[in-house]
């Protein structure tokens, strides 16, 4: 296995953007009060320091379960794919609900990757505001900690890893 400290390798943080950017879906995994796991498929939207811009009501089970523990891991993949070449993404981090002041910067991350979404918002007067069936749904942003890219088509198991130094994803 590759690993490589964030700050120490640009072109696994581009290959990583690159993935993010060619896929929408995550299985988020939590874990509730009981440690119980729970685990739900989520949208999101990366920004540029790769943190995870989510929308979710706060009384789903992984939103209950976010709020108490704020920790969550996830992993992103295409469906179907032939296990010589399969290539996903492992992600593990810090889950909290958007600050009143970042909402912009995490509704516009949003809006531009779910055109329906951001047009939701351009009607409702302002980051913050859903409409329609969105209106329960807040904004969280998962800092990462931790991704492992996984490539079968580099060579059978090849894995690389970003780990984040504390502190150094907290943008959105």
């Amino acid at each position: 296995m590759s690993r490589r400290e964030a700050d120490g390798d640009r072109g696994l943080r581009d290959r990583i953007a690159d993935f993010l950017a060619a896929h929408t879906t995550m299985t988020l995994a939590t874990v509730d009060a009981s440690g119980m796991p729970c685990a739900a498929a989520v949208f999101y939207a990366a920004d540029a320091d790769l943190n995870l811009v989510l929308l979710s009501e706060e009384r789903s089970a992984h939103g209950r379960n976010l709020l108490a523990r704020g920790w969550a891991a996830g992993t992103i993949q295409a469906d179907g794919q032939d296990w010589r070449q399969i290539r996903g993404l492992q992600v593990r981090g810090r889950v909290e609900p958007v600050p009143r002041g970042a909402l912009a910067h995490a509704a516009a991350v949003y809006g531009k990757r779910f055109a329906f979404v951001g047009a939701l918002l351009a009607g409702s007067g302002g980051p913050g505001v859903l409409a329609g069936p969105l209106a329960r749904a807040r904004f969280w942003v998962l800092r990462p900690a931790w991704f492992r890219l996984i490539d079968n088509t580099v060579r059978f198991g090849f894995k690389e890893e970003l780990i984040f130094p504390e502190g150094e994803s907290d943008g959105a």
